[in-house]
């Protein structure tokens, strides 16, 4: 039995009471709770990583997309500094708003997906488990270093086999990015 909870431990499973965060209207939740038995993603961006910032056309219609089939796409602040107003600000430029946006100064949501980097995602299947932790695709071969043309919509992939109930190929990717500096030991 033992053997069985540090597995899902180390899959990164979320832990239920785990996950306090502050919304952008100042109110608390618990995503990994208040989302279950639905498809869920977190993407962990900070408001001053380029990579980041150069995603959010495509983090946005992803979440557009994906709301009308029944999934969540939340936004998650991973930086210990960031006050509220610096992710409103950043929230309206990027236009993030209207998007579920959460602030995780302690990195608790972090560490309970497994993430490190920014931006990178993780989806968690209706019955909570993760399913897929990673990249958002394959643009960025490096910090710097991208390619010409999107080869695979990673994040897409996992939320349409979250949503079909199919186990995914590649169920962790590598991301590239901004370190999210609480996560690291």
């Amino acid at each position: 039995m033992f053997a069985l909870i540090a597995l899902a431990v180390s899959l990164g499973s979320p832990i239920p009471a785990a996950g306090w965060v502050t919304a952008l209207d100042g109110t608390r939740h618990r995503p990994l709770v208040e989302e279950k038995g639905k498809t869920l993603a977190l993407v962990f961006i900070t408001h001053d990583c380029p990579i980041c910032n150069a995603y959010a056309p495509e983090l946005r219609r992803i979440a557009d997309s994906y709301a009308k089939k029944g999934a969540s796409v939340e936004l998650v602040y991973a930086e210990p500094n960031l006050t509220l107003a610096e992710a409103k600000s950043h929230a309206k430029a990027y236009s993030y708003t209207g998007l579920k946006t959460f602030l995780d100064p302690t990195a608790i949501l972090a560490k309970a997906s497994g993430v490190t980097v920014t931006p990178e995602a993780a989806v968690y299947g209706a019955n909570g488990s993760l399913l897929y932790r990673g990249r958002i695709d394959d643009q960025y071969v490096a910090f710097g270093k991208q390619r010409a043309r999107v080869t695979s919509h990673d994040l897409r992939i996992a939320l349409d086999a979250a949503l079909r109930h199919h186990p995914l190929a590649h169920p962790r990717t590598e991301a590239v990015g901004c370190f999210i500096p609480l996560t690291r030991s």
